[in-house]
Order: C-alpha cells, then sequence, then structure tokens
C-alpha cells in the first residue's frame, strides 16, 4: 500500500526505498480511508519474515532487507503505540530471531518451512483467543511442490541478485 500511495502522490515516478516518516504516513492516510468506510474496522500489522531477494536501490540486498525490515517494523511499533486500533503481531521475530538459529527457514534460507508457517500461525491463533485446536482444524492449502535442484535455483537467484547490483 505504501510504495502505491507513495507512487501516486509523486505522480507516476516510483521509488525503491521509503523513509520511517513517508510509510507512517501513507499508513495513515490509508487507516482514515478505510475508517471513513468502516469505524469499526481493527488492523492487525506484521512484518513478512522473508528476505529480499533483490532490489533496486544500488545496496546489497542484505542491506536493503535489513533497512526495508527496520523501517516497517519501527512503523508498526509506532502506529500500535498510537492507535487503540492497530495490533502488532511478531511473525518476522518468531521467525528470524536468532533464538530460532534459521530452523524456520527452508534450505534455501529464504522461505519459510512449513514449521515455521505451523509456528507462526498457532501463536497467532493463541495470542487472537481462537479456540485450541482451530489451527489444526482448518483445511489446508497443498503443500507447494519444492524445486528438484536447489543448486540450479541458488545460482540462478544469484544471477538474478548480481543483474540488480550492475
Amino acid at each position: 500500500i505504501s510504495s502505491w500511495l507513495r507512487w501516486r502522490r509523486i505522480g507516476g515516478s516510483p521509488r525503491c526505498r521509503f523513509s520511517f516518516s513517508e510509510v507512517l504516513s501513507d499508513f495513515a492516510a490509508f487507516r482514515e480511508l478505510i475508517k471513513a468506510r468502516n469505524p469499526d474496522v481493527k488492523f492487525v500489522l506484521t512484518v513478512s519474515p522473508v528476505p529480499l531477494t533483490a532490489t533496486a536501490s544500488g545496496e546489497h540486498v542484505l542491506v536493503a532487507t535489513t533497512y526495508s525490515k527496520s523501517v516497517l517494523r519501527a512503523v508498526a511499533g509506532e502506529l500500535y503505540a498510537s492507535f487503540d486500533d492497530v495490533d502488532y503481531f511478531p511473525s518476522y521475530e518468531i521467525v528470524a530471531a536468532p533464538f530460532s538459529k534459521g530452523g524456520f527457514f527452508a534450505k534455501d534460507l529464504r522461505t519459510v518451512s512449513p514449521a515455521g508457517v505451523e509456528a507462526v500461525m498457532s501463536e497467532f491463533f493463541r495470542a487472537h483467543n481462537m479456540p485450541e485446536g482451530q489451527p489444526a482444524d482448518r483445511p489446508r492449502r497443498k503443500e507447494r511442490v519444492e524445486a528438484t535442484d536447489d543448486a540450479d535455483d541458488a545460482v540462478c537467484q544469484d544471477k538474478l541478485l548480481d543483474a540488480f547490483a550492475r
């Protein structure tokens, strides 16, 4: 949403890196639009634990990922502190925290593993007082078919990253 609103505001010239104040301002504008239609709506924010695979910022993808996650997490914290109708759920922290030791990522270290998804969703349901057993009782999506040749996939992703670094 943030990039869409920002894109609209700057006359169609998209940018690839947004500041804390820009993201905060965009979400506040989005919140006002939604609240005008539904004054009782509540928001649950989270930060995806999935790292970026490429960036157009000119920075290394690891630097861009850390910047992006940091800004989004800081904005989510500010919104949570400022508005009673905004909640924050720590999916990023559950998956990416040092205590997880990377155990919630698949072999590619970019995809959240099924165990990671289960840990996050179980905690989400528990934190929001959902009935016991609800996550297990819900129909599950079919498991994605994983690539059979991880080495080829890694090479392809590295070439993509190299192309964006030029």
